[in-house]
């Protein structure tokens, strides 16, 4: 975030892959454009609860925090999940017809679950190492 608005670190590759999207005729699932959304929607302190933030102690044997604004939590994993199947059924994509019928339409990035109210148990195989590439 910079000045309360959620800074562009894709450069120009979301408008060149809309627009190698648009030239091939083929649809585009946009997920710059709605994670941009939700992560604005959630707000800077509140996007930490969609990414891998952790104060020190949270799992045994972390012995410092983790703070990383790349990777997903399992909130933030779940909300980007739903993001990619409100875009498939948005652009109609084969795949959408095995989806439940009732699943995403109603689900808008702008306003995203209540990360309080996410519940989700930790894998007894989770790892406390920071991922590479952060």
């Amino acid at each position: 975030f910079e000045h309360g608005k959620l800074k562009n670190t894709h450069g120009e590759f979301p408008q060149a892959v809309r627009d190698l999207a648009d030239q091939e005729q083929v649809p585009v699932i946009d997920l710059t454009s709605m994670t941009t959304d939700l992560f604005q929607a959630l707000g800077e302190e509140s996007s930490k609860k969609a990414l891998v933030h952790y104060p020190q102690g949270t799992f045994p044997g972390q012995e410092k925090a983790f703070a990383d604004n790349t990777h997903f939590n399992a909130y933030g994993a779940y909300q980007v999940a739903r993001c990619v199947v409100k875009g498939l059924i948005d652009n109609k994509i084969k795949l959408s017809k095995m989806l439940r019928k009732d699943y995403e339409k109603s689900y808008n990035p702008k306003k995203p679950d209540d990360p309080e109210s996410f519940q989700w148990e930790n894998s007894p195989f989770v790892e406390i190492q920071k991922p590479d590439g952060n």
